[in-house]
């Protein structure tokens, strides 16, 4: 399978008792990491046993700084070189595991960039063995609305699945496309379909509630142009629709070390299983026991494979 995420980053993460803003916090922990959506995705596939392939543009300054981090991992990586200086991304995580995220925009971009991206993405397709093709994450600064979407189209002239995890525009400009599956969380997905946008990480309430919101905003997407469509809830669970109907899946009670990352593992999952057995509704309840997992790791991306096998046979998707 293929990853590609064009806005790679330096991720932060700063631990504190507690974040107050407008006052001065001293960590206790820091890490700097690659980060990216997709590079969670990646992770996640290898600790499940896969070898994709990351592709990105990495910016010109601090971009070997980068590509290192990445090689450390033991990540596979082909890097579409640009201008600018690599954007990073500040994570600070309460006792409390509520975290704040502030994301920086990335290098600016455009055409010329988009079209390495396409070429190079082409190529890889070109030498066979890819089942899937992973679209990951926020777009840099100037690089086309519909870049995911002419991805997809790459895909299908290859014969290769094709996940979207995009939200906002990204993800109403792919939608025209007809992309196989697209795996925005509730948030994400009803913030295209009702203009009211935001970026929470509260799921606490009744559950029926938000499988209610999430089956619905599903469906939307499917009306609108996508061929399937998955919209999690977070620690609640998610919602799958297609052309013949729709399920839900419950997410598994787990204790949460680090909540950044889990639709990315969820993500990663739910490819993984497509790649394996290629089930629509074996791969989303996969993908829920993947995302289960991955909040017990502190580092975001990563899970425990016997956990996993553990937590897939406490999820099953119910048809409703």
């Amino acid at each position: 399978m293929i990853v590609v995420t064009p806005n790679l980053c330096f991720d932060r993460t700063l631990w504190v008792e507690a974040f107050a803003p407008g006052t001065v916090s001293r960590p206790s922990r820091v890490e700097v990491t690659a980060g990216g959506k997709g590079v969670n995705v990646a992770r996640t596939l290898r600790d499940l046993g896969h070898r994709p392939l990351l592709v990105g543009l990495v910016a010109e300054r601090q971009g070997d700084a980068l590509t290192r981090l990445l090689a450390d991992e033991g990540a596979d990586v082909l890097p579409v070189p640009v201008d600018g200086e690599v954007r990073s991304a500040t994570i600070i995580l309460e006792a409390s595991t509520r975290a704040t995220v502030l994301n920086e925009p990335g290098p600016q971009v455009g055409e010329v960039e988009l079209e390495a991206l396409l070429t190079a993405v082409d190529g890889a397709l070109v030498t066979g063995g890819h089942r899937v093709l992973v679209c990951s994450g926020s777009l840099p600064p100037g690089l086309p609305v519909d870049s995911y979407g002419r991805l997809c189209d790459l895909a299908r002239r290859h014969g290769v699945v094709s996940v979207v995890d995009a939200a906002r525009d990204v993800l109403a400009a792919t939608l025209a496309h007809g992309p196989d599956v697209v795996t925005p969380n509730l948030d994400e997905a009803e913030g295209l379909l009702t203009g009211v946008v935001t970026e929470s990480s509260d799921q606490s309430g009744e559950r029926a509630e938000f499988r209610g919101r999430a089956l619905g905003a599903a469906v939307d997407l499917v009306g609108r142009g996508a061929r399937r469509a998955v919209v999690t809830a977070g620690s609640q669970g998610a919602a799958f629709a297609d052309a013949d109907g729709t399920t839900w899946t419950d997410a598994p009670v787990v204790d949460v070390a680090n909540p950044i990352g889990a639709g990315d593992s969820f993500v990663g999952g739910l490819t993984a299983s497509l790649t394996d057995d290629g089930d629509w509704a074996v791969a989303v309840a996969h993908a829920v026991a993947v995302a289960g997992a991955a909040v017990e790791q502190v580092r975001a991306g990563r899970v425990d494979p016997t956990r996993v096998a553990e937590l897939d046979v406490r999820t099953e998707a119910v048809v409703v």
